[in-house]
């Protein structure tokens, strides 16, 4: 008999409703989570994966916790090779509320939008002449407390143009415990994953100006971001830099921009291993699951087998039926499980924004998601077409099956 009776898989999909809408939901649940672990990993290696290949970060030989003194700012300038050097210091400060924790750091302004010029990109800037990036810079020099601030954060709290914005500082309190006060003169969206939506940029010369002011003491900085020349060693930059500071009075550590990215990504332990093992766990069980489903599935169809087999269809038809079940099952699963973390993830990324502040569902991501379901599938459905396929058809229909 020639053709292949589809329906039949949409019959048995609706026949054995419960069993089907568990299965799918089984496999939704594994690839969601799947998904989410993955985004996980892929949001902390992002910024190792899309660092600067030019820019080089000078911290403390002890600790990122430890300050390097101002002076060594004027020194790393003056090494060959070293075309501009950024002071980036972490403020540690809150919103209103300790709950509105986010990434804020102090930069020098000027040399922070020239090395960052190719990371981000300036969309909303005060009214005046030039591009958006130069009132930009014209803002930041006019007002010491200018600050610009990614679109996510922007978003999330409903800062414009022009808005104050308090911040309670928990590193550096004012000594009146008053909030500092800054103004809204930028908003940026990233250009690449090392740079996230959701940090505040201000002059660093506000920071040092009003402790010094107050606490009549000199401040440090937390790291050194270095921007080598073109047609200079990194290496030997490096080497030079280190080399500089080897008798104090801190000894510094100088790296890449990736591998301080990835010394930062250790700082969570081996996340990757972690979430991979859970994430393996997850889908072979699933992979089971469905195998143990879709034999339950062929058993109970050894009649109707040996019944499509008596009338004239083929092996491969009554094979190819129980194959496209197996698939239908669990590419429709994909698709809920792949879709549901697409959805889920902007209000994950709302929880976990302050230390995964790029968590975004890679396209990448989804792809291998779904290309998992129809593998799932396949594997699945392979045990059970295998038994049918072989099936002889006095077999069959003797059974009580």
């Amino acid at each position: 008999m020639s053709g292949t009776p589809w329906f039949l898989v949409r019959k048995h999909l609706r026949v054995h409703w419960v069993r089907t809408t568990l299965t799918v939901t089984i496999v939704s649940v594994a690839l969601l989570l799947f998904c989410i672990l993955t985004t996980f990993v892929t949001s902390l290696t992002a910024a190792v994966d899309q660092a600067a290949s030019n820019r080089i970060v000078v911290q403390s030989a002890v600790s990122l916790f430890v300050e390097l003194p101002l002076d060594y700012h004027g020194k790393i300038a003056n090494v060959p090779g070293v075309e501009s050097v950024c002071k980036l210091q972490w403020f540690g400060g809150y919103y209103q509320d300790e709950k509105n924790s986010f990434a804020q750091f102090a930069i020098d302004d000027e040399v922070f939008l020239q090395q960052y010029e190719n990371d981000l990109e300036i969309i909303d800037a005060p009214p005046g002449d030039g591009s958006l990036l130069d009132r930009v810079r014209t803002a930041m020099r006019a007002d010491r407390r200018a600050a610009i601030v990614g679109e996510g954060l922007a978003d999330k709290h409903g800062w414009k143009i022009g808005d104050p914005v308090p911040l309670t500082g928990k590193i550096f309190p004012k000594s009146d415990g008053s909030a500092w006060d800054f103004t809204v003169v930028g908003i940026y969206i990233p250009k690449r994953m090392n740079v996230d939506d959701q940090t505040m940029y201000f002059r660093f010369d506000y920071l040092e100006e009003t402790l010094t002011q107050e606490q009549d003491q000199p401040i440090g900085c937390g790291t050194f971001f270095v921007h080598v020349a073109p047609g200079h060693a990194i290496d030997e930059v490096i080497a030079n830099i280190d080399a500089l500071f080897v008798n104090g009075p801190q000894k510094t550590l100088t790296s890449t921009e990736a591998a301080f990215s990835a010394g930062f990504v250790s700082m969570f332990g081996n996340l990757p291993l972690f979430f991979g093992t859970i994430g393996g766990a997850i889908v072979f069980a699933v992979l089971f699951s469905v195998v143990n489903t879709m034999l339950l599935a062929a058993r109970q169809r050894i009649r109707e087998a040996g019944v499509m087999k008596a009338l004239g269809f083929t092996n491969r038809t009554v094979a190819t039926l129980m194959l496209v079940e197996s698939v239908s099952i669990c590419v429709i699963g994909g698709l809920v499980g792949t879709g549901l973390a697409w959805v889920l993830s902007e209000g994950i990324r709302g929880v976990v924004s302050v230390m995964f502040p790029t968590f975004a569902v890679a396209p990448q991501t989804m792809l291998i998601s779904l290309g998992m379901s129809l593998t799932i599938g396949l594997l699945a459905g392979l045990a059970p077409t295998v038994m049918l396929a072989r099936l002889k058809p006095v077999e069959a229909l003797r059974s009580e099956g």
